[in-house]
């Protein structure tokens, strides 16, 4: 704003300083300002770049004017302190028809002519302070506050914007729908354009009902004549640029100055220069590809701690990453550039679509693509769920009754929801980075060089995690045929797919098609060792092992089924490709210890006894050479020999193993209590050890069972008697164990008895 200092005639009322805007075309009322009927002496607008501010503050000024409620009406372009100086020094001179000697003075006379005593205590007036930058520009500046006199201000700043002192704060935002389809509806009317209502609608919500950027367009299609939906494929074209989409300066809609694409610039510039070199203006960087509705804080402080380490220059006595990230949002928030609320946890951060795209599209190439996989590096690292572990063999191989709290035992830290729609902006904003070489922990895949990226897959995981299987299921559904398309149907990606897939339905019921699935995923990664695919030694060991962790799936489910022969068959595979693992690595000697005892027991619960018999009979003899007779595993699988030989039909050979076994286990307990007597009578302090007597009890269990079966029910029943009252001596009241052994009693007192009876005709 010029300031011309010389005398003249005083200004006549009313009387007006300064240049109110023009009304923008088709402007709309808001909702947010019409609220107040009765506007505070001093009124702050504060917004975004781009919600309307400005033009709010004209037509208050306007209408306030026009019903002749002002005396003096001062508009002050107030992005700089000289600019506010400048405006106070021509507003006096103009008032009083004076000379000040320069800025400083004539502002200085002009707030002493507004307040109480002054000339002008008495004017009515309202000062517009638009577009007001730094608070400190207006330190010592303020109108005085008179009951005749207003002040209306707008700008970004939102630490400006406190109520007190007489201020009325509002928070100006984008229209809401209606508004904005009433405003694109009555602007392209006005060209004579009449549009589809829905084209309208989805045009609004792509521009994020943002006034700037629906002028802009509207401005675009009235000099182009392009349609709504032409307009709409061009905005979502990932090859066009936002800057290419609005008119060039010379063609900007209602006296606006910047396109589009640059209206934040100043603010974010500002902003970075409050912070540590490039943090502000890089956490909003990788804030632009993810979800606009909300980002989480775990998010952020992942970005802090990724900024960290592209520092070079940062102090040793710097805050912590979270209370540093609250830093650096909080200022952004300041500066309008997004909306922070550090109490919501899930959605810490919400950033306005068109401030996302803006600074995507700022961002050169070169880094573009860098900076997208960073983001979803950060999302990765930061969303935590057990659901990972559901889809690894740790799922099929802890028991059912222990695996809920093992695969419970961390908690997702934000809602499956808030991941899922970051996880598609990702996708929507950098389409090639879910796809592609990259961090070696996110990525990898020897058949193309790409993978679908492990961020698409937990969204699924998370939804079933979270108790919603039907939602993962349908998720995972609708991802496989694209995934498939772009990868290749053997990809390891689609049978990552294609087991999560599985598993669902498993778990939703349809045991036959999930089986039916697994035993196709099998075959088709088998398919891939033929000869006519050339794989290195270690991609043919990847495949067996991928092999491996899908055949140990459909066993878990085959069990689930009943399928107990179908069971044995897959343990028989597994000892198969254990073997040909041995084979490419040059491993000699047996298969793995705990395969072989899995499929000799799954062998015995199929029906063959006999051949469990077998394996077990040479697992003991391996073990007894190896750990020793009273190591806990070799008692382990001694209880199972003598089991099997039991079920086999050889009773009095069960009993003769369990025997043997109940001895030596015996021997080792008596050597424990007098290793624990030693040591307590040496150490006064020393706690008496707590020996655990269940194997010892099971054991005697089981020897009593065959030693009944064996035709010695008698024995049975002075084993199982002597059982349980030492059963009833060290376990609580309600144990289980209890009522089996007296079940077992029962039956066995039942049985000699009529053996007696028997013997005695």
């Amino acid at each position: 704003m010029a300031y011309y200092a010389g005398r003249h005639a005083p200004a006549a009322w009313p009387h007006q300083v300064g240049a109110v805007p023009n009304a923008a075309r088709c402007f709309q009322r808001r909702a947010v300002v019409d609220t107040h009927d009765a506007p505070a002496r001093c009124r702050i607008l504060v917004g975004a770049a781009g919600v309307g501010k400005s033009q709010l503050a004209a037509n208050e000024a306007r209408t306030a004017w026009q019903a002749g409620q002002l005396d003096l009406l001062v508009w002050v372009t107030a992005d700089s302190r000289a600019a506010i100086l400048t405006a106070y020094a021509q507003a006096i001179a103009e008032i009083t028809g004076g000379d000040p000697a320069d800025p400083e003075q004539g502002a200085r006379e002009f707030l002493a002519w507004l307040r109480p005593g002054g000339a002008g205590a008495t004017v009515r007036r309202l000062i517009v302070l638009d577009g007001l930058v730094d608070p400190d520009d207006l330190r010592g500046l303020w109108p005085p506050d008179q009951p005749v006199g207003r002040t209306l201000v707008t700008t970004w700043r939102r630490d400006l914007a406190r109520e007190g002192l007489g201020r009325q704060v509002v928070t100006v935002p984008s229209f809401s729908s209606a508004e904005a389809f009433g405003y694109l509806t009555a602007v392209l009317a006005a060209s004579g354009r009449v549009e589809p209502p829905e084209q309208l609608e989805a045009l609004a919500r792509e521009l994020g009902h943002l006034p700037l950027a629906l002028a802009q367009a509207a401005a675009y299609l009235g000099s182009t004549g392009l349609s709504c939906a032409d307009y709409l494929r061009l905005l979502c074209d990932d090859g066009r640029r936002l800057a290419d989409l609005v008119p060039d300066p010379g063609g900007l809609p209602d006296e606006q100055s910047l396109p589009l694409p640059y209206a934040w610039d100043l603010a974010l510039e500002r902003a970075d220069a409050l912070a540590p070199v490039g943090t502000a203006r890089m956490l909003l960087e990788l804030a632009a590809p993810l979800a606009s509705d909300g980002i989480p804080a775990a998010v952020l402080i992942a970005a802090v701690r990724y900024l960290d380490r592209q520092r070079t220059d940062r102090p040793a006595e710097d805050a912590e990453p979270d209370e540093r990230a609250d830093e650096t949002l909080a200022l952004l928030h300041r500066w309008s550039l997004l909306d922070y609320d550090p109490a919501d946890q899930d959605r810490s951060v919400r950033v306005h679509p068109m401030v996302q795209r803006a600074v995507r599209e700022g961002v050169p190439a070169s880094r573009a693509a860098e900076l997208a996989d960073v983001a979803a590096h950060l999302l990765f690292v930061a969303s935590r769920t057990s659901a990972d572990e559901a889809n690894s063999m740790t799922f099929f191989l802890v028991p059912p009754r222990d695996r809920a709290p093992h695969l419970r035992s961390r908690a997702l830290d934000f809602p499956p929801d808030v991941l899922r729609s970051n996880v598609e902006a990702l996708t929507r904003n950098a389409p090639a980075m879910m796809l592609g070489a990259g961090e070696p922990e996110l990525r990898y895949g020897w058949s193309t060089g790409q993978e679908l990226h492990d961020l698409v897959l937990r969204v699924g995981d998370t939804l079933a995690d979270d108790g919603r299987p039907q939602a993962a299921l349908d998720y995972f559904v609708a991802l496989l045929p694209t995934t498939a398309d772009r990868l290749g149907a053997r990809h390891e990606s689609v049978t990552k797919l294609r087991g999560r897939i599985a598993r669902l339905r498993a778990e939703s019921g349809d045991l036959t098609a999930a089986i039916t699935e697994y035993r196709r995923m099998i075959g088709d990664q088998l398919a891939l060792l033929a000869p006519e695919y050339e794989l290195y030694p270690s991609q043919r060991i990847r495949l067996i092992e991928e092999v491996t962790e899908l055949r140990y799936r459909l066993a878990y489910w085959l069990e689930q089924a009943g399928d107990l022969p179908g069971v044995a068959r897959v343990y028989r595979d597994l000892l198969a490709d254990d073997r040909y693992i041995a084979a490419v690595y040059g491993r000699t000697g047996p298969p793995d210890f705990t395969l072989r005892r899995d499929a000799a027991e799954w062998q015995g619960k199929a029906g063959d006894a006999a051949g469990a018999v077998v394996v077990y009979r040479q697992l003991v003899n391996e073990q007894f050479r190896t750990c020793g007779r009273e190591n806990s595993g070799t008692f382990d699988t001694r209880f199972s020999f003598g089991h099997w030989l039991g079920e086999s039909g050889d009773a009095r050979g069960a009993v003769t193993v369990l025997t043997d076994l109940l001895n030596d286990q015996l021997r080792l307990e008596q050597r424990e209590i007098a290793q624990g007597a030693r040591d307590m009578w040496s150490n006064p302090y020393a706690v008496a050890a707590n020996t655990d007597r269940s194997a010892i009890f099971r054991t005697r269990a089981a020897l009593a069972r065959w030693r009944g079966q064996s035709g010695d029910p008698r024995g049975a029943v002075a084993l199982l008697s002597d059982l349980l009252n030492e059963q009833l001596r060290v376990l609580r009241p309600d144990h289980p164990d209890l009522a089996t052994t007296q079940q077992a009693l029962t039956y066995w007192q039942e049985q000699s008895r009529g053996r007696g009876w028997l013997r005695g005709r």
